[in-house]
C-alpha cells in the first residue's frame, strides 16, 4: 500500500456497499478521499448488527458467483494473510424437510453456458418429465431471444407458458430472492438479466457465495480499514449534505461544520437522496432534479429476517433451504455467527443459530408472535427441533425499491457539476443487489476520475 498524497479532496457520502466501492476505486486512482457515514457503522443496508454479542447480518443477502465486481473488490481489499472473504459452492435448492408437499430439489453443476442448470433440471426431484422438458424449452427460448422481452412484462407474464408447478416451486421463489418483488409486479426484463448473468453464463456464475465472516466484514469494514491505512478519512455518525455546487467545487455541511470538496459522490439509498441536498438545490441542476423526481416515484419492498437460537445442534443440508411460506420462505444455517460470537452474560447457551427470511411481504404479527409462528412452522416440518432459547428479528421496511417493469431510475455517474451518484438503484441492468451497488460505485468513481483527474 502507498499512503495518500495531498491533492484534491473527494467526499463520498454514504458508506454502504456503493460508497465503499466508490471510495476504494477513487483511492486507487490517487484521489484523496473522505468517506462520511451517517450511521454509527459502515455497511448501509448490509451491515453488521451486534445483539447479545452475536454479530448478525442486517438481513440475509443472496450473492452469486456472477457477482464479479463484488468478488474482485473483496479480494483487492483483503489482508494478504487472511483467508478469502467467501465460501463458494454450487447452487442447490432443497426443501427444509422431506415432508414438505410437492417440494422441489435441484442442484446445478459447474458446467459451461447453461448446461449446469439444464443438468440440474434433468436431475431435479419434484418435477415430472413434462415439467422438466417445459422448463428446458422455456430456458432455451429465452436464450434464443437474447434474453430480451417486452419491457412492460412482469415476471408472471414472462413465465405464463410454463406449468404452474414449475412457476410456483422454481421461478417464483427465485424471482423473490433476486428482485425482492412479487412476480406479479416484478420486471421480466431485469429477471432475464439476472438469469443471463448467472444461469446463462454457467461455470462458477451459478454458484452461491457465502461470506465467511459476515457481510459487513466482507467489504464495508475492510474497505474502511483499507482507506484508513492509506491515510484517507473515514467518519461514521457524520450526517452530510450538499449545500451549494459551483464550478470550483462543492460546499458541504458535515457534522455541524462547513467544508469544501473538489467533488462528491453521493451514495445513499433512494429514500435518502433528497436529504443529501439542501432544499431547493435540485431546481438549479436539471439532472439532479430528474433524479429526485424519479426516486420520489419509487415504491419499496421489505425484508424481514428472524434469527432463532436453539439449545442443541440442528443438522441441515448445505443448500438454499426452502420453506413452505407459512410464514418463513428461506432458511439459513448461521453457525458462522456463533463461531464469531463475543461473550455476553445475558445470552443463553445455544448450539444452533438459524435465520429465516420473509421477502417482499411485511408480516402483520409483532416480532415475538412472528418468532413463535416461525418456530411452530419449523416444528411442523421437523418435529424433533430442540428448544428455542433466543431470538432476534431485523425488519428493513425499505430494504429495496420495488423492481417493476420499465421503472425509470437515475443513472450512476454525473448528477450535477462535480457531483456523482452511486447506489444499487442506479445500475439499471440489475435489481437492488450488492453487485449492483458495487458496480455503480466503480462506475461513478471512473466518471469522476475522468472529469477530474488526480
Amino acid at each position: 500500500m502507498r499512503s495518500t498524497t495531498p491533492g484534491q479532496t473527494i467526499v463520498v457520502i454514504g458508506a454502504g456497499w456503493a460508497g465503499c466501492a466508490a471510495a476504494v476505486a477513487l483511492a486507487r486512482q490517487g484521489q484523496r478521499v473522505a468517506l462520511h457515514e451517517a450511521a454509527a457503522t459502515v455497511g448501509g443496508r448490509a451491515r453488521c448488527v451486534v445483539r447479545d454479542g452475536l454479530p448478525l447480518d442486517n438481513g440475509e443477502h443472496l450473492l452469486l458467483g456472477a457477482y464479479a465486481d463484488t468478488l474482485a473488490l473483496a479480494a483487492f481489499i483483503r489482508d494478504g494473510d487472511s483467508p478469502p472473504a467467501w465460501r463458494v459452492a454450487p447452487l442447490a435448492l432443497r426443501p427444509f424437510s422431506p415432508t414438505q408437499r410437492n417440494a422441489l430439489s435441484l442442484a446445478t453443476r459447474r458446467l459451461p453456458a447453461s448446461l449446469g442448470l439444464l443438468t440440474g433440471v434433468l436431475g431435479a426431484r419434484g418435477l415430472s418429465f413434462r415439467e422438466r422438458l417445459a422448463t428446458i424449452r422455456w430456458f432455451a427460448h429465452q436464450r434464443r431471444r437474447a434474453w430480451r422481452c417486452d419491457p412492460s412484462w412482469t415476471v408472471a407474464e414472462l413465465l405464463e407458458g410454463l406449468p404452474v408447478h414449475v412457476r410456483v416451486k422454481l421461478w417464483n421463489p427465485l424471482c423473490l430472492a433476486a428482485l425482492n418483488t412479487p412476480p406479479a409486479r416484478a420486471s421480466g426484463q431485469v429477471f432475464l438479466n439476472v438469469l443471463r448473468e448467472s444461469f446463462g453464463a454457467g461455470g462458477d456464475a451459478t454458484s452461491i457465495v457465502v461470506p465467511r465472516s459476515g457481510l459487513g466484514e466482507a467489504i464495508p469494514v475492510r474497505a474502511a480499514e483499507y482507506l484508513a491505512a492509506l491515510g484517507h478519512t473515514v467518519q461514521v455518525s457524520t450526517r452530510s449534505r450538499i449545500a451549494a455546487i459551483d464550478a470550483q467545487g462543492v460546499l458541504l455541511e458535515a457534522a455541524g461544520n462547513v467544508m469544501r470538496a473538489d467533488a462528491v459522490v453521493v451514495a445513499v439509498g433512494p429514500h435518502q437522496l433528497a436529504s443529501a441536498f439542501a432544499p431547493g438545490l435540485g431546481s438549479r441542476h436539471s439532472r439532479l432534479a430528474s433524479a429526485l423526481a424519479e426516486v420520489a416515484r419509487f415504491d419499496y419492498e421489505p425484508i424481514t429476517t428472524a434469527y432463532l437460537g436453539y439449545a442443541s445442534p440442528v443438522a441441515l443440508p448445505k443448500a438454499l433451504l426452502r420453506l413452505d411460506d407459512a410464514p418463513g420462505q428461506w432458511l439459513f444455517d448461521r453457525a458462522d455467527i456463533l463461531g464469531r460470537a463475543a461473550p455476553a452474560a445475558k445470552r443463553p447457551a445455544m448450539r444452533a443459530l438459524l435465520s429465516v427470511v420473509i421477502s417482499a411481504s411485511r408480516p402483520s404479527l409483532p416480532h415475538r408472535a412472528l418468532v413463535h409462528a416461525i418456530d411452530a412452522q419449523l416444528r411442523r416440518l421437523a418435529p424433533q427441533l430442540p428448544a428455542l432459547v433466543w431470538w432476534q428479528v431485523i425488519e428493513e421496511k425499505r430494504a429495496t425499491y420495488a423492481c417493476t417493469p420499465a421503472l425509470q431510475r437515475p443513472a450512476c455517474g454525473p448528477l450535477a457539476e462535480r457531483v456523482y451518484l452511486a447506489g444499487d438503484y442506479t445500475y439499471a441492468a440489475y435489481p437492488a443487489t450488492l453487485e449492483a451497488a458495487v458496480r455503480s460505485g466503480r462506475i461513478a468513481a471512473q466518471a469522476l476520475a475522468r472529469d477530474h483527474p488526480a
